[in-house]
């Protein structure tokens, strides 16, 4: 039985943008379930999508220290240090869920499904989904791996990608400063690329070989690149498709990891064809590919670049408003205020 009665959660408002502070009585485990008293949880650009429907808890980045758990636990204890990411359930029996595709399940369940999620003192999940923190790794930066960091793995790992590839990162933002890292850790040639110059000296310190501005891309100046196996978007802009596919080698392959507002369009369908070109999409990872990527991070040190704001109502208004305006470097983390 767990010693905790009652949980301080900050959902949102029919306002967007406004949430508020309640306390609910803490829910009876189910033999799975175990609750954690939150350390930190990170803000992502998909709770400023989700923000204003009301009553909605949000918040899919949240590490804590297990406080109770159900009878049938057995993956952690009490005082462990634990991550929950964007799967919080899958049928653990189809045809996905038995090869490690866990998050392709027709009977998934996914954020922001539920109301007990990391804007909350305390947070209750299925252990079966929860990973526990390498030793070593700071509860804020495991945060913003639960979603932003197995984002990038994921499309990375799945891609079958080689050390020996040429990879372009589009955006040097919340996703993109972890993408240039975790491809260079994984041994490729990486060449950021962003509309804002200013940015070259931090993706440079990222891990980037080097650095493009699309604000040069022309046609004669594409030309003359070398060519990408792989491009891995992180932005929610609207960008040329098919400026960036003429940027691919033969074979290669566009990964779209942002959200852009505009439907996706290639008119330079030929070339698309003739050189086999792919576009794909990546969407989280299931619970293989986060503890893979948690002990890639940790052996890598990959660090994301955060703001850390106090895990109230106040610091959430704030994280938020700095998360949905793309003005956050590069992650907003509402830290708890003791860890006890």
């Amino acid at each position: 039985m767990s010693a905790v009665t009652k949980i301080t959660q900050f959902p949102s408002t029919g306002e967007r943008g406004v949430f508020k502070e309640v306390t609910i009585d803490a829910p009876t485990l189910k033999p799975h379930d175990f609750i954690m008293k939150m350390v930190a949880c990170g803000v992502c650009h998909t709770d400023c999508v989700f923000m204003g429907s009301d009553g909605m808890v949000l918040g899919h980045e949240p590490v804590g220290r297990v406080v109770a758990v159900g009878e049938k636990v057995d993956n952690m204890k009490v005082g462990d240090l634990v991550g929950v990411s964007y799967l919080k359930w899958s049928c653990m029996e189809c045809r996905y869920c038995l090869s490690g595709e866990d998050c392709m399940c027709e009977r998934r369940v996914m954020f922001p499904e539920g109301n007990m999620n990391g804007f909350a003192s305390h947070m209750t999940a299925d252990s079966r989904w929860g990973f526990k923190i390498p030793e070593g790794m700071s509860p804020k930066d495991a945060s913003v791996f639960m979603c932003a960091g197995i984002t990038v793995f994921n499309a990375i790992y799945n891609s079958k990608i080689l050390p020996t590839a040429r990879v372009a990162v589009v955006g040097i933002g919340g996703l993109g400063h972890l993408a240039l890292q975790f491809a260079k850790a994984w041994g490729c040639h990486v060449t950021a690329i962003s509309h804002s110059a200013d940015k070259k000296e931090e993706a440079l310190k990222f891990g980037a070989h080097d650095f493009l501005s699309s604000k040069d891309f022309s046609e004669d100046f594409i030309a003359g690149v070398e060519k990408y196996d792989m491009i891995i978007d992180t932005v929610s802009a609207n960008i040329d498709f098919d400026q960036y596919m003429s940027l691919l080698k033969r074979n290669g392959f566009f990964y779209l990891i942002g959200l852009p507002d505009a439907p996706v369009t290639i008119q330079k369908t030929l070339p698309f064809l003739q050189n086999q070109l792919s576009l794909r999409a990546s969407v989280v990872g299931g619970r293989y590919s986060v503890s893979l990527m948690l002990e890639f991070a940790k052996r890598h040190n990959i660090k994301p670049m955060i703001e850390e704001y106090p895990l109230d109502l106040d610091g959430l208004h704030k994280a938020i408003d700095r998360c949905d305006k793309s003005k956050a470097r590069y992650r907003a983390v509402l830290i708890a205020k003791d860890d006890e």
